[in-house]
């Protein structure tokens, strides 16, 4: 079972990166169950509506040994920050008590964190159904909350460390996507043993390199353009101001245009900014949904990564790894000791930048626009470092052989 707080037609890292991993273990011949609740990111509310059946849970069959839990959770605004924070533990404790009735035969589970909370729901099913469960690690929280300056109470910041202590205890295994965040989480539960590294997946056949000339390119008359793009969520960790400053140095030259597709905190902050420096080179558009995705990254010459400098946890944003598998170029800005600077560099796939830096950003963009070859070869380089060592094939490959260890530890353990 996998227990994500997000899943399709929900846009994002999050739930793209479990979708991929249910269809792949689907097609190894698993039965997979995925408890979520009913789509309320990154979807017009029409889309939430729709999926309102007047009932607090209930089951949404995808394909054969691949069902849908979903659950009737509320509708937040994003920008409200307290609000979200109660919702967590709304989320969690809906999860499992409006969505029980519909657990059965569940060997092992996957939740995914943030939030953090949802470790209580898998500690749930655990004790109803025997199944042990790993806490898959994604964001460091709180600890990436307080870089951000999102939570600043000592009460508030007190609680959710001692939260997080929590969860870690309690997860038979702990799973983190990179070297750099076992380091911090080991460091918290005093145990080497317990967190192991799987770095995160891409579905390397959903998201390949294809045509510039696509339904999307033509749509936007992008096809002759020299095109930057960003396209995520424009969260709190996202820096929007080092796009659009890097777009102001290079206005005046008219192929190239950048290309923003998302929603987010920050939204507004960009169409503040692009008004405010009166650009005609900055075009920003909604979130579009999973299956036009990879024709975004079609559309695009160069794709970027932007963290604020606050992001100081060793986060991998999974933008990255969607990038390189469509095949070109990663130009990326963020704190320099992180991990995904080390991916980038290892594969030979872009440029790595310090968060902030516009003008260096300026300049890599120049040097790719002015150096087609090097784009293509960079390209390249990203797509072959994702076929062999970051699919979601070799991922629920490890994956396998982790579940039925922890498995058939547990039934020993249970036995005597």
């Amino acid at each position: 079972m996998l227990i994500n707080n997000y899943f399709p037609p929900e846009i994002g890292a999050a739930s793209h990166l479990y979708f991929y991993l249910a269809e792949e273990f689907v097609k190894r011949g698993h039965r997979v169950t995925v408890l979520t609740g009913i789509p309320r990111y990154n979807v017009e509310f029409s889309v939430y509506k729709s999926y309102l059946k007047g009932k607090k849970a209930y089951v949404e069959s995808i394909a054969d040994n691949f069902t849908v839990i979903r659950v009737k959770l509320p509708y937040v605004d994003r920008k409200q920050i307290i609000r979200r924070g109660i919702e967590h533990f709304e989320i969690a404790y809906k999860l499992f008590h409006w969505g029980k009735s519909f657990l059965k035969d569940i060997d092992i589970s996957l939740v995914y964190s943030p939030p953090l909370t949802l470790f209580w729901t898998a500690e749930k099913v655990r004790k109803m159904t025997g199944a042990p469960y790993i806490l898959n690690v994604q964001d460091l929280f709180p600890q990436a909350a307080i870089d951000l300056g999102i939570m600043k109470n000592k009460i508030v910041i007190s609680f959710f460390k001692y939260l997080e202590k929590k969860a870690y205890k309690s997860a038979d295994l702990i799973m983190v996507h990179s070297e750099n965040n076992k380091k911090i989480v080991d460091e918290i539960t005093k145990d080497t043993s317990k967190t192991i590294v799987v770095e995160n997946w891409v579905d390397d056949k959903a998201i390949l390199p294809g045509d510039k000339k696509n339904e999307f390119s033509q749509r936007y008359n992008l096809t002759n353009k020299f095109v930057v793009s960003f396209a995520g969520t424009l969260g709190f960790s996202q820096d929007v101001e080092v796009i659009i400053k890097a777009a102001q140095i290079l206005r005046n030259i008219e192929e190239i245009v950048f290309v923003i597709v998302g929603d987010g905190t920050r939204k507004m902050e960009a169409e503040q900014l692009v008004k405010k420096y009166d650009l005609k080179n900055v075009l920003l558009l909604p979130p579009v949904p999973k299956e036009e995705y990879p024709s975004v990254l079609h559309s695009s010459s160069i794709s970027l990564a932007t963290l604020t400098e606050d992001v100081k946890t060793p986060v991998v944003p999974s933008k990255i790894l969607s990038i390189m598998s469509a095949g070109i170029p990663v130009i990326a800005t963020m704190n320099l000791d992180g991990d995904a600077p080390r991916l980038i560099e290892k594969a030979k796939c872009g440029f790595v930048l310090p968060a902030g830096d516009y003008k260096g950003l300026a300049e890599k963009i120049m040097e790719l626009y002015k150096n087609p070859e090097i784009c293509d070869k960079m390209g390249k380089n990203g797509r072959r470092y994702i076929e062999e060592h970051l699919s979601v094939r070799k991922t629920a490959e490890r994956l396998e052989k982790i579940f039925n260890t922890l498995v058939r530890s547990k039934s020993r353990r249970v036995k005597r």
